[in-house]
């Protein structure tokens, strides 16, 4: 061959390493482009992904919003209310007034009652509500059409409920609560089968408990300074193998299977305004820990992939890798990204820029 021949070989050899380098990188072909899609809603108001899309409150009305900006549904609540959601459904409350709404934006169920709701939760199964004093709480439970499943009216006394979550397709329900009797404050979790019986109850000792997921037939407890793991019978389980977290802070998770993969990154980088330059992922034993190739606002876990976003710059990599790949974000948004929200299903994240709010599609 002669050096012609060998040197447009090469440029050919080259060419193509070219074009896998961009086909991996999910820049050629492979994946889908980046864009960021303006919506309607501000910083400021209540806003949390809804499966694919996301639901927020403008102060009168909750409103259902594609990733694209589409209004898909809204219902009315009037001032002064509050919503939560499991992604599927939507229970809302405002002063005394109960509703429960179906993924359409339907009323499955609305009624007030004698005393203010504090907060609400939902699942598959039931809803759960808080009404009284805040150190008197009373706890109701109703299933999706408003029928009475379950009330505690004693065993909060003297104490605040904090948060409530269910587990086990919506059967059994965790609530955390503080005492505010005793002279030091301490946690409690209870364990309820929602219309049958209390299962357990747990003291979390002092150390603040802030997230329960349910992985694997376990409720993993996380505060301050590890994460603890029971059962729905509330037996510790695992504790040999203490997972210590003290200064880092939760910030997003994913099941696969059974398996249950956590995110944290160091407490003091979420205080105010965020700044993220590590990030470490636990998965059972496993421990991983990153750093980013820049001062980031936000970050997440998808399947087996980490993401974080600078105020110009998408990186991500898989778990096992050891450095991110960079690129940059759409045009209509790089150099003005200042937050970051969460994501919808679908690899789809909401990112502020300014006053602004942006769905942005990741590749």
């Amino acid at each position: 061959m002669d050096k012609s021949k060998k040197a447009v070989a090469l440029i050919l050899f080259i060419l193509l390493l070219f074009v896998i380098v961009l086909y991996m990188s999910g820049l050629l072909g492979g994946g889908r482009n980046m864009s960021a899609h303006e919506l309607r809603c501000v910083p400021g108001q209540k806003i949390m992904p809804f499966g694919d899309k996301l639901i927020y409150y403008d102060g009168q009305t909750i409103y259902c919003l594609s990733s694209s900006n589409q209004e898909m549904w809204s219902y009315d609540m009037g001032g002064g209310a509050s919503f939560d959601t499991d992604g599927q459904r939507v229970v809302a409350w405002a002063g005394t007034s109960l509703h429960i709404l179906d993924r359409n934006g339907r009323s499955s169920y609305s009624d007030s009652f004698a005393n203010t709701i504090q907060f609400a939760r939902i699942s598959q199964k039931y809803v759960a509500f808080v009404t009284g004093t805040a150190e008197n709480p009373q706890l109701i439970f109703k299933d999706l059409n408003g029928n009475q499943a379950d009330q505690e009216t004693q065993a909060f006394a003297n104490s605040v409920i904090l948060d409530i979550g269910f587990f086990d397709n919506g059967a059994h329900a965790w609530i955390i609560s503080m005492d505010v009797g005793a002279t030091v404050v301490t946690y409690r979790m209870h364990l309820i089968q929602v219309g049958l019986s209390n299962t357990g109850t747990v003291s979390l000792g002092e150390q603040i408990t802030y997230k329960v997921l349910y992985a694997d037939n376990l409720l993993n407890v996380i505060n301050t300074h590890e994460i603890l793991q029971y059962t729905y019978r509330g037996e510790r389980r695992n504790s040999a193998n203490r997972q210590i977290v003290y200064g880092w802070q939760l910030i997003d998770f994913n099941l696969s299977g059974d398996k249950l993969r956590t995110l944290f990154v160091p407490a003091f980088q979420t205080a105010g305004v965020q700044e993220m330059t590590e990030l470490r992922v636990l998965e059972g034993n496993k421990n991983f820990r990153y750093t980013l190739p820049d001062t980031c606002v936000g970050a997440g876990i998808i399947g087996n992939r980490l993401f974080a976003i600078s105020k110009d710059s998408l990186y991500r990599a898989d778990l096992s890798a050891q450095r991110f790949q960079g690129l940059n974000l759409p045009s209509n948004i790089r150099d003005r990204v200042t937050g970051y929200l969460g994501q919808l299903d679908g690899g789809v994240a909401l990112v502020v820029c300014g006053q602004r709010i942006f769905a942005l599609t990741l590749p």
